[in-house]
């Protein structure tokens, strides 16, 4: 775990700044899309939210706060200073005094459908292989799920095959990385058998990453907004 000092967090804790809002105990435990409303002696964070209504939150409740940065995630440990909900629902929490990055395998995955094509990495003496199409259909900094009508048999691929896989963001990063397959399984369809294949990601850049977890986490509080999550 890596630990970082104030000088950093007083860099990327700025006002409209994204944060996810984890709650550790009770019937709504789990992962909520906030931002930071306010920078004083303390944080306002905007309230969370399940299906377009506020989480009562109590005063003195544990809560960790998940900053997304340019470079990646880092989290913090905190508890519940106030709660107000006019003019508009916010809770106040303490100022951290240090936290932590996030580590890679801890991202959160989202349903996508991103255009991407991969192939298959030559074992010694195999002859050279080409790009196949396929869909990311799941997406999470660790790994992916992609959707292709090309037989993973065709290309002698089983659970361990490692594969090159390319896509683009929405932003236009593109993502170059080396990967593993951990599980394959096939669908009949009307149009034929359509094969799942997913891979986790073993060797990328960590800055190109860091850009697929923010595209992640930009998705997931954009369908918890929309009362999708």
């Amino acid at each position: 775990m890596v630990f970082v000092g104030v000088t950093y967090i007083e860099r990327i804790l700025d006002i409209n700044r994204r944060v996810t809002i984890v709650i550790l105990e009770g019937h709504y435990s789990g992962r909520y899309p906030s931002r930071i409303e306010d920078i004083g002696e303390a944080l306002l964070l905007a309230a969370p939210t399940h299906k377009g209504a506020v989480i009562r939150l109590n005063a003195g409740e544990p809560i960790c706060v998940e900053v997304l940065a340019e470079d990646g995630v880092y989290a913090f440990d905190t508890h519940i200073d106030s709660v107000t909900l006019e003019p508009i629902p916010v809770i106040c929490v303490g100022k951290p005094e240090n936290f932590s990055r996030i580590q890679r395998r801890g991202f959160v995955r989202v349903d996508v459908n991103l255009p991407a094509k991969y192939m298959p990495l030559m074992r010694a003496g195999q002859a050279p292989s080409e790009y196949q199409k396929a869909h990311i259909v799941n997406l999470s900094g660790g790994g992916a799920r992609i959707v292709t009508w090309h037989s993973p048999e065709d290309e002698d691929l089983d659970v361990g095959s490692r594969l090159q896989l390319e896509f683009e963001l929405p932003d236009g990063n593109r993502i170059e990385t080396k990967a593993s397959i951990i599980r394959i399984s096939g669908e009949r369809t009307e149009k034929g058998v359509n094969y799942k294949i997913a891979v986790e990601f073993t060797e990328i850049d960590q800055r190109k990453q860091d850009a697929v977890a923010k595209y992640v986490l930009e998705c997931q509080y954009e369908m918890r907004r929309k009362g999708l999550l």
